[in-house]
């Protein structure tokens, strides 16, 4: 499930990495987020199999990923991403794997930076008391797979993010009235209360631009 809105040049990029995914059971259903232009045709040009649906003015992240609850169905899994990561082709067989193994709720991979794939934006990320997210690593550091271990961690960045549809279900979705930024953390924090397990994947890998504002 892919949320664009008005997405940037790098879109195209972004479904060719889905396509090029070794997971075999994926189907892509994009949700154009009240993009000022239709962005059907350039999804078509790249992904002519995948769903579009389009939803006028400007809904937020919330709202539209939580379209999927309507349109989706038979799916055991749902894939949310940004208009703007880029997912190595093993990423979601990767996590697909792991979320089985350890009977997992939620799971994501390591986000790296665009241009430099070998510097760390974020894995996974933590909460203070007050429900502040706390980053796990530095920004910009070098990723020399000191991170690569699967473990429990309390956020899942929403850049991706593998999720149990039953309880995608059971949680309603992401919260309606976060637009953007903390519905991650939020989903989260929630289906840690459920007594769902949130994993972090630092062997599945995926490039973050972080275009939205």
């Amino acid at each position: 499930v892919v949320v664009a809105s008005n997405p940037s040049e790098h879109f195209p990029e972004m479904l060719e990495s889905l396509g090029e995914q070794d997971y075999d059971n994926l189907s892509v259903l994009v949700i154009d987020a009240g993009s000022d232009r239709p962005i059907a045709d350039r999804v078509a040009k790249v992904l002519p199999e995948a769903y579009i649906h389009r939803i006028a003015g400007t809904p937020g992240w919330s709202v539209a990923a939580n379209q999927a609850l309507e349109l989706v169905s038979g799916s055991p899994f749902l894939l949310f991403c940004h208009d703007d990561v880029v997912l190595d082709p093993e990423c979601v067989s990767t996590l697909m794997s792991e979320l089985y193994r350890r009977n997992a709720g939620i799971a994501g991979p390591k986000l790296v930076q665009w241009d430099n794939p070998d510097r760390l934006l974020q894995v996974g990320m933590s909460a203070d008391r007050f429900g502040v997210a706390v980053e796990q690593v530095e920004k910009g550091e070098y990723d020399q797979d000191q991170y690569d271990a699967v473990r429990d961690i309390f956020v899942v960045p929403g850049g991706v993010q593998l999720v149990r549809t039953d309880l995608f279900e059971a949680l309603g979705g992401f919260d309606k009235g976060i637009f953007l930024i903390g519905e991650d953390l939020d989903l989260c924090w929630r289906a840690h209360v459920l007594g769902a397990r949130v994993l972090i994947v630092p062997s599945a890998s995926a490039r973050h631009l972080e275009s939205m504002t």
